[in-house]
């Protein structure tokens, strides 16, 4: 666990019981507005951008990769691929 999240830790169970609904409101609405800005990010409708202009050089070289859940971006064929 990170020190901060340790030390918010802390902080919360210094809290006096009344004030434990306050701040499980608060972090519960923070929350929530993250997953609704992820959201809207995510649904929105981003067909009309130009395409990305690469420069002179064009479009660099790269790897193929493919998402792997629980692992991330793997690279196709390995890593000499």
């Amino acid at each position: 666990m990170s020190l901060l999240k340790e030390e918010l830790h802390r902080l919360v169970d210094a809290l006096p019981e009344q004030e434990t609904l306050a701040v499980k409101r608060f972090l519960e609405f923070v929350l929530s507005k993250a997953n609704t800005e992820d959201g809207d990010w995510l649904e929105a409708d981003l067909g009309g951008l130009p395409p990305y202009e690469w420069g002179p050089e064009g479009l660099p070289n790269g790897k193929p990769v493919r998402y792997q859940p629980g692992v991330g971006l793997v690279v196709v064929g390995g890593k000499e691929a």
